[in-house]
């Protein structure tokens, strides 16, 4: 297992980052962007997994089965059509 620095970690995040926005499926900066995706974004999706550490803030999994991206670290801002709302009345969505 590496071990970093705060600095090195920081650097190490900020790399990796700028790297995977440019896997994202929706680009919010994209002139083709509609206004109804920023309602459905990963990181409000009930199938959303956060990751841990450093990228929990910005980066999960989607375990969605009837989406492309399942299986994929996903950044919390991107989406898909497969979108579905965490529902606050159901536990498990919690």
């Amino acid at each position: 297992m590496t071990v970093f620095s705060a600095g090195e970690e920081r650097q190490w995040f900020r790399e990796t980052h700028e790297r995977w926005l440019e896997r994202r499926n929706r680009r919010q900066e994209d002139g083709d962007y509609r206004d109804e995706w920023w309602g459905e974004q990963c990181g409000a999706c009930r199938w959303w997994v956060p990751l841990s550490g450093v990228f929990a803030d910005d980066y999960g999994a989607c375990t969605n089965p009837a989406s492309p991206r399942d299986g994929l670290v996903q950044f919390e801002h991107d989406g898909c059509d497969a979108f579905e709302p965490v529902d606050p009345a159901r536990s498990e969505d919690v």
